[in-house]
């Protein structure tokens, strides 16, 4: 049996019985913070559950999209390495909420898998809690079930808790019997006591019929309820005659296409054999780690896809490290199976077709799946190549001298200086027999955190990396870190230390070559902290070069320049000159962030914090802590302040500091960060006390101007405002009073430009009121459209049904329209000729079409709008909401529409 038949037969199923089915929430919870990802398929229940909210049924039945891979369900390393631990699965479950309980739950369960699932009963055990004398007596009684097949566990496999307080019940399991090749236990008890493969649980059903007041303290429900759980995953395997999960048609074929890229067809057959023999197989350890890597890309690229078609996003922190974890954890395996580039996205495309029938979003957002999936693939291979080589060299040296240990050092060096994963460091050192020093690690780690923030790392080089990092390491074996004099002034002369093409050591850079230029001493400023690094120029004797850009490794200044004439020779004086004008707009930008970031805390309150900012000699972009976007009178009154505090001419004073002693002055210390004891303390006047490293005016009057370009939402939590400073914001601000200049006069607003500054007479109001007009006249165009349409015409196609009401009229009609608004008024005109019915109108649009559905209230609550929107958009792969009498929605599909209709008929019984 197909996993697909299977997850129908047991909707089908439960639909027979009275269930309604529910599609699957989002992965991504909705209003319930206590979640990372939906886990079960009771959690869009939860709220029913706990009697805060009521629905039309009492009965449900879904399949749910279910992702475990944080939290208390942190089991990762296993994924892949076992038969059943996944990080996505779809879990199949029935509801009751204070409707059936026990007799009917346990018929319901025993009937689909012995009858419609046709599982042998005496492949079949259950459990149940060990005081749970009426679950016990149901299962033997009514459904046949001998004693010696029913046994009874504790609470902490047989009784469920939603939390400390709260819904609370016994559970009744049932377990499959795999077979004497699954496992070495014989003994049904024994075995799933032990959690032995070859007695696998593929349902567990919950009675919730207590309230726990208190730890231990428990009272009756006035209403029981019903939440159940089984595994499309497991109960497939059971009936593919499968011993493994990734065994069966839901993982096979993206296994089969991870075999075909990398060149592995020939682990197929070994798992193959591995099923035929079961523990008895005698397949070796490397090739037991290559399958396990086709398991582990298979369910990563699962767990991804549908991430992403949620609405997740890779990031550092929550849901979006999580997604980015398991990414590139898959993203290593399939590099470590090829032996050379990645494929996940070539995965993700045989699972979104392979899954799209089921879960429509897959195929709707498949751009953006591939896409995110391609980026992410790319920036951590280029992190994985650079810290697997240093890891490697680290790894070989520990070879030769006989050691057995990763330093906590290097460790952390990979992780601070690259971000590569600390587990990947774990997994990489232990596949050729290493271990790490965890508690050096840690100590690191805190040593970090201690850390004075008077500076900050640079972004990642763009050469060779691992090249670089030794080569400033061998300067500081020479010399010291390099003195920066840029805070003093814009020019300096040098001693070249070192050059570099960017992949090796030179002694010379000769014209037209490009490469990195190491000095004792350096005016240029190094990327970091938000800051892009310093651009200018550098002289010799010999020749000259141009600086394009400035970063660091370690305090080592690394200048990265394009040889302009003659040649630039290493041990060398050399004179250093950054550019001015670049310089000054930089320094301009950075210092006018100081100031917003007061003006925000003046104007919005005190929670909000920097959350990133970038500055060039271009602009300059802020983000900043706040939970929605900012009015236009807000962001009046922050460029107000600011421009305020620039014409106050405020000096600028830089103090190396203690860490208490700035903070004592009202320095703000960013991020929540710890400092060390020194710290460059940055402070204009009463307007802006901040620590910070980068490069300033030492006036606020140098700044000139500053204008706000725009303000946008970044992510849940954080608002980004990008803004210009000094000629540049004079070059806007001109060029936007040139084109109002010319609007008005177009507009016929203004004939004497003396008496510009009296005009009562506003732009934006002359706009508004032609969109008034405008909009008046669309309305009229409307109704104009919706005359076009014969709604007698559309009439004849109604079809009869009965409901409880009595007799009703069903209709449907596909319209070329994409007006919502018209389709509105055109359902409504249906409907009140038909009085009691149900009105199905499908609009025409470009890539996605409108779909209102209009129900007579007096079908309420027997028939809902927001139901029949569901079943009908999902034929044609869209979906919607709305009232019980009213619904909207949108589907791609357009050539389903026939097929949508049929559904709705067949569920109204024409």
């Amino acid at each position: 049996m197909k996993s697909s038949e299977i997850r129908n037969a047991f909707i089908e199923y439960f639909k027979r019985n009275g269930h309604a089915h529910v599609g699957s929430s989002s992965l991504i919870p909705e209003n319930d913070p206590t979640l990372l990802f939906a886990n079960a398929g009771m959690n869009q229940f939860k709220n029913l559950f706990l009697g805060l909210e009521h629905r039309d049924y009492k009965r449900a039945v879904t399949v749910q999209k279910c992702v475990r891979a944080g939290g208390k369900h942190n089991d990762l390393e296993n994924v892949g390495f076992t038969a059943r631990h996944h990080t996505f699965f779809e879990m199949l479950g029935n509801f009751s909420f204070g409707d059936y309980f026990k007799k009917d739950a346990i018929h319901f369960a025993w009937e689909l898998l012995t009858k419609d699932l046709g599982i042998p009963k005496e492949k079949l055990y259950v459990t149940v809690f060990q005081t749970d004398d009426e679950a016990a007596d149901i299962w033997h009684k009514q459904e046949g079930i001998p004693k010696d097949r029913i046994f009874r566990l504790g609470e902490k496999d047989n009784f469920w808790r939603m939390g400390d307080v709260g819904p609370c019940g016994p559970c009744t399991e049932i377990f499959y019997d795999h077979g004497p090749r699954a496992g070495r236990e014989a003994d049904p008890f024994k075995g799933i006591i032990a959690g032995e493969d070859r007695f696998i649980e593929i349902w567990n059903l919950v009675f919730m019929q207590f309230e726990e007041k208190a730890p231990g303290k428990m009272e009756p429900l006035p209403r029981p309820s019903v939440d159940t759980g089984s595994g499309l995953e497991r109960v497939t395997a059971a009936l593919q005659g499968k011993l493994n999960n990734y065994d069966t048609d839901l993982f096979w074929p993206l296994i089969t296409r991870s075999a075909e890229i990398s060149k592995k067809m020939d682990l197929l057959k070994a798992i193959e054999e591995m099923n035929r023999d079961g523990i008895h197989n005698k397949i070796s350890p490397t090739v037991r780690d290559q399958i396990a890597a086709l398991r582990v890309i298979a369910d990563h690229t699962r767990s991804c896809s549908l991430l992403l078609a949620d609405g997740a996003l890779p990031s550092n922190e929550g849901r979006g490290y999580v997604l980015r974890r398991i990414l590139r954890r898959a993203v290593r395996f399939s590099q470590l199976l090829s032996g050379g580039d990645a494929f996940l996205p070539e995965i993700a495309k045989v699972f979104i077709s392979e899954m799209s029938s089921v879960y429509p979003e897959l195929k709707t957002r498949q751009e953006h799946i591939l896409t995110t999936l391609r980026d992410e693939q790319d920036r951590f291979m280029q992190t994985l190549g650079t810290g697997t080589h240093l890891l490697e060299e680290e790894l070989k040296k520990l070879k030769s001298k006989n050691q057995k240990e990763v330093s906590g050092e290097v460790v952390f060096k990979l992780y601070d200086t690259f971000g590569f994963p600390v587990d990947l460091t774990r997994l990489m050192a232990a596949e050729q027999g290493f271990t790490v020093d965890e508690k050096k690690f840690e100590s690191e780690m805190e040593a970090a955190r201690e850390k004075a923030k008077a500076s900050w790392k640079g972004k990642g080089i763009q050469s060779d990396e691992a090249h670089l990092i030794q080569l400033a390491q061998k300067t500081l074996d020479k010399s010291k870190p390099t003195v920066f004099t840029g805070y003093e002034g814009i020019t300096t002369k040098g001693q070249i230390l070192t050059l570099s093409n960017g992949q090796t050591e030179v002694s010379l850079l000769k014209k037209g070559e490009a490469g990195i230029l190491i000095t004792d001493k350096s005016p240029f400023y190094a990327e970091g902290g938000g800051q892009c690094g310093d651009s200018g120029s550098i002289k010799t004797d010999s020749g000259e070069a141009t600086v394009h850009n400035t970063t660091k490794v370690n305090e080592v200044f690394l200048h990265h320049v394009e040889v302009t004439s003659g040649e630039i020779k290493s041990q060398t004086s050399a004179h250093l000159q950054v550019s001015s004008l670049e310089r000054r707009r930089t320094a301009s930008n950075h210092s006018a962030t100081h100031l917003l970031h007061a003006a925000l805390r003046n104007v919005l309150g005190t929670h909000v914090t920097q959350a990133g900012s970038l500055v060039d000699s271009v602009k300059l972009r802020f983000d900043f802590t706040h939970n929605k976007a900012l009015t236009s009178d807000e962001l009046n009154k922050i460029e107000g302040l600011v421009n305020d505090g620039i014409s106050q001419g405020t000096p600028v004073e830089a103090v190396v500091t203690t860490y208490k002693s700035a903070i004592e002055n009202g320095a703000m210390a960013l991020f929540g960060e710890k400092y060390g004891d020194q710290v460059r303390m940055l402070k204009m006047g009463n307007l802006s006390t901040e620590l910070c490293g980068g490069t300033h005016v030492s006036n606020t009057a140098q700044i000139r101007m500053f204008k706000i370009v725009s303000e946008s939402g970044v992510s849940a939590g954080v608002r980004r405002i990008e803004a210009l400073t000094g000629d540049l914001a004079l070059q806007y601000l001109m060029k936007n009073a040139l084109e109002n200049q010319k609007a008005r006069s177009n507009a016929g607003l203004i004939e004497n430009w003396s008496t510009y500054l009296e005009s009562k007479t506003d732009m934006s109001d002359w706009i508004e009121g032609k969109k008034t007009e405008i909009k008046n006249l669309e309305k009229e165009i409307k109704k104009l459209q919706g005359g076009q349409v014969n709604v007698d015409s559309i009439l004849q196609s109604a079809k009869n049904f009965f409901s409880k009401s009595g007799e009703a009229k069903f209709v449907c009609a596909g319209v070329d329209i994409d007006d919502r608004d018209v389709l509105a008024q055109l359902t409504d005109q249906i409907k009140n000729k038909i009085q009691t019915g149900v009105v199905i109108v499908v609009g025409k649009g470009e890539s996605s079409h409108p779909i209102i559905v209009s129900v007579s209230k007096d079908l309420n609550p027997e028939i809902t709008a927001g139901f029949i929107l569901k079943e009908f958009s999902q034929v044609m792969g869209g979906k919607g909401g709305g009232r019980p009498d009213f619904a909207q929605g949108a589907a791609p599909d357009r050539t389903k529409l026939g097929d949508a209709e049929k559904k709705i008929t067949e569920f109204l019984g024409i």
